[in-house]
């Protein structure tokens, strides 16, 4: 049991550690984690040794990682998973199956080792780091590309035969374990695993349907912290990884709409706990045997580097077919994974590894995991060397393919994002609708999200005050923004974070006040609208209407005073004295507007044969044709489809003219 006073100096120290080392290694543009593998040799206890409780260090690692694969079950889908069953079952097995087997006979060739302990090591060498790979391609916004789903794939093949290799460890160790037995039991959890899924599927998106509908933000959290933990647990309890049962939680929350917002929410738990999982993993390395055995560590290192890139680079290419996919699929994986360690720890304490051995097995895996960042930094390059050496033909082919398929997807591109949707965001959708403009909506009231999303809207639960939120919604691929909600708070911190993200993206913001408006367009908005202004307006347009200005006048007065960004009317009190002068003549006189559509008989036909003015009064001005006007148009001009007809008259007059036209529509 720990206490209180541990844990906070157990975090004050690797944090005091960790805010210095990784502010260099980020100054020197080196990966941050890096810096945390560094900071946890620093304080372990083969370093300076500040750290006295590493099992607690451990505990909060293990929680970092539950985390982590309950976000990547957030991301991946059931029905992404399906898509990737190549990645998963045919490249997994066979990348597992190549690297066990070469381990396997090289120990028992070379090592003279017994076929049970190289199928141990096999097992250790098989494994790439879930963490560290997914956080790379998260953070370079690589997971979707084609390398990024292939890794993926063979990941999730890899934490899944860990449930298997945990299993079957106790009969390698000659242990008196039936193997029948030990079937039945992994037979056993995949049933109730199941089960438990199914149930969760069905039972958890009502779940977060309620909580959503409270609005609160703190039982919102508490929930999906309790779902992937409750799950991690009740997976540990069924003798299966805590990792997996966090994974399976996540694809349950992905098929909601609730996910985004999910995933925005637990971010900031599962950095910084992600951050103490790589501590923790420089803990485990002693520099001093290190230094005792450089020349040893480095020759394992090379024969795993060595094992692990043949068994990657044939199970990717014999799938694919793509030999630069596969290097930088390769590249990617080539490092010793977290659950190595953890399987070599269990097999030294069933004697399946002699300490040495495990000391220089560790010494080896964390080097490699220090030195990925740097040569995923360099796989491109590296790949294209390697492909102009080997297929130089198709070098020029794959450079083109570099900026293709393989380029950096968005999910949404080109689009505008609506953040709210009542009425404004309601009718700002039906527009980009009709004409056929990508949009997708964000909206944080839960039952306005499940009715729309049931009547296929793009629509997703989530807070835009999030940039991770925004970054799910492809806010550095959007073409515009426009914030329809009421809350000022929240509309200034959205305009701000989207303006840093997309210096192009054109922002259209709704305010309440006209004080506001200043404000938000320093924060970055390119149109602000408000309510206040717009409805004052909207009431001196139809003053003016009444008194029967022209609509052209009108329109005018109201430009002016927005483009003066709604600072006063005096515009208005200039014209009133000429608009009193000069229009008095058209105090009985309206004027109306009508558009030829395709389905009207008068297309084709000449305004003489209309017959417009004989039967209803009102008389035809002018017609605007595209961009052309043609005024006081003769009676032999033939009207045509998308003709606007300009119409004058006395109201009862138009109103006549309008239903005459409309009765000429065919049905």
């Amino acid at each position: 049991m720990f206490k209180l006073i541990e844990v906070l100096e157990s975090l004050w120290i690797v944090f005091a550690i960790c805010i210095p080392v990784v502010l260099i290694t980020t100054k020197l543009r080196i990966p941050s984690v890096v810096g945390f593998l560094v900071a946890g040799v620093l304080v372990g206890p083969s370093g300076i040794g500040l750290l006295r409780n590493i099992h607690l260090i451990e505990t909060l690692a293990e929680i970092g990682v539950v985390f982590l694969m309950f976000t990547i079950g957030i991301e991946f889908s059931i029905k992404k998973l399906v898509t990737y069953r190549k990645e998963v079952l045919l490249k997994g097995l066979f990348q597992f199956l190549f690297t066990l087997f070469v381990t396997l006979g090289l120990s028992v060739l070379f090592l003279k080792e017994s076929i049970s302990k190289g199928f141990f090591y096999g097992t250790l060498v098989t494994m790439s780091s879930t963490a560290m790979v997914l956080k790379l391609l998260m953070d370079r916004g690589e997971l979707n590309t084609t390398y990024g789903r292939s890794s993926f794939g063979i990941l999730i093949f890899q934490d899944l035969t860990v449930v298997f290799l945990m299993l079957i460890l106790p009969i390698l160790a000659g242990q008196n374990e039936r193997l029948e037995l030990t079937l039945f039991s992994l037979f056993k959890s995949l049933i109730l695993v199941t089960f438990l899924f199914l149930g969760a599927y069905y039972l958890v998106p009502f779940l977060f349907h309620q909580i959503a509908k409270t609005k609160s933000r703190e039982l919102f959290l508490m929930s999906i912290l309790g779902l992937a933990l409750g799950t991690a647990i009740f997976s540990h309890y069924l003798s299966l990884s805590l990792a997996l049962g966090a994974f399976l939680a996540g694809m349950v929350i992905s098929e909601s709409e609730y996910a985004y917002q999910s995933i925005a929410e637990i971010k900031p738990f599962k950095d910084l706990l992600m951050a103490i999982f790589f501590v923790s993993i420089g803990l485990l390395l002693k520099p001093q045997f290190f230094w005792a055995n450089f020349s040893l560590t480095f020759t394992v290192l090379g024969f795993l580097l060595i094992i692990k890139f043949l068994g990657l680079i044939f199970s990717n290419y014999f799938i694919d077919r793509n030999f630069r996919i596969s290097l930088l699929t390769t590249f990617y994986l080539l490092q010793i994974g977290e659950f190595s360690f953890v399987l070599a720890l269990e097999g030294k304490k069933l004697g399946l590894i002699e300490d040495n051995f495990y000391q220089l097995f560790i010494g080896a895996s964390v080097i490699s995991l220090f030195i990925t960042p740097f040569w995923i930094q360099g796989s491109h390059k590296m790949s294209e060397f390697l492909i102009s050496i080997f297929f130089p033909k198709l070098y020029l082919r794959y450079k083109k393919l570099e900026s293709g398929k393989d380029k950096k997807e968005s999910h949404f591109k080109n689009h505008t994002i609506v953040v709210g949707y009542g009425v404004a965001g309601k009718n700002v959708v039906y527009g980009l609708k009709t004409l056929n403009i990508p949009y997708v909506i964000v909206e944080l009231n839960p039952i306005t999200v499940k009715k729309y999303k049931n009547k296929g809207e793009p629509i997703y639960f989530g807070d835009a005050t999030n940039l991770e939120i925004l970054d799910k919604l492809g806010i550095k691929n959007a073409k515009a923004l426009v914030i329809s909600m009421g809350d000022i708070i929240a509309t200034r911190k959205i305009v701000s974070i989207a303006r840093k993200e997309n210096p192009g993206l054109y922002i259209i913001a709704r305010s309440s006040f006209v004080a506001e408006i200043e404000e938000l367009l320093k924060l970055g908005a390119n149109e602000v609208i408000p309510e206040e202004f717009e409805v004052s307006i909207e009431i001196f347009a139809k003053v003016l209407e009444r008194y029967e200005i022209p609509k052209n006048v009108i329109y005018e007065l109201l430009e002016n005073i927005r483009s003066k960004h709604y600072r006063a009317f005096r515009i208005v009190e200039e014209l009133k004295p000429e608009l009193s002068e000069n229009f008095e003549f058209l105090r009985d006189v309206n004027i109306q507007t009508y558009l030829i559509l395709a389905q009207n008989s008068l297309a084709g036909k000449s305004i003489k044969e209309a017959a417009l003015r004989s039967k209803t009064g009102a008389t035809i001005v002018a017609i605007k044709r595209g961009h052309d006007f043609i005024v006081n148009p003769s009676s032999e001009e033939i009207l045509k489809k998308g003709d606007i007809l300009y119409l004058i008259g006395r109201e009862e007059e138009l109103n006549k003219a309008i239903n005459y036209l409309k009765s000429l529509e065919i049905s």
